[in-house]
């Protein structure tokens, strides 16, 4: 138990030091900030959009998350959520493309 309370907060650390650096006010200011990672990683406009808005509703749910409480299990869902949304457009290879350089996010 002391083992996933750790990793939860280890979880929401990351998260809200990742998530309040950036304090995205809609999609589109996620698309502008990381359009170059976007295609430098190889993704069309269409896959651009769709990550972004993946990455601006992770975002409002973190938020949201830890202004609430939160149990640890739903930090490791909300992690699984975002990754099997990715999958729906992403190839594995390009999904591995992504979490390679998804610390540079702005």
């Amino acid at each position: 138990m002391k083992k996933s309370f750790l990793s939860l907060l280890l979880f929401l650390f990351i998260s809200n030091a990742v998530f309040s650096s950036n304090d995205y006010k809609s999609i589109e200011e996620v698309k502008s900030l990381n359009y170059e990672l976007f295609e430098e990683i190889g993704l069309d406009e269409n896959k651009i959009n769709f990550v972004s808005r993946v990455i601006y509703s992770t975002y409002k749910k973190t938020q949201n998350m830890t202004s609430n409480g939160v149990s640890p299990q739903k930090a490791f869902i909300l992690d699984k959520e975002a990754e099997e949304m990715l999958l729906r457009v992403l190839t594995p290879s390009e999904l591995k493309t992504f979490n390679s350089v998804k610390h540079k996010l702005k």
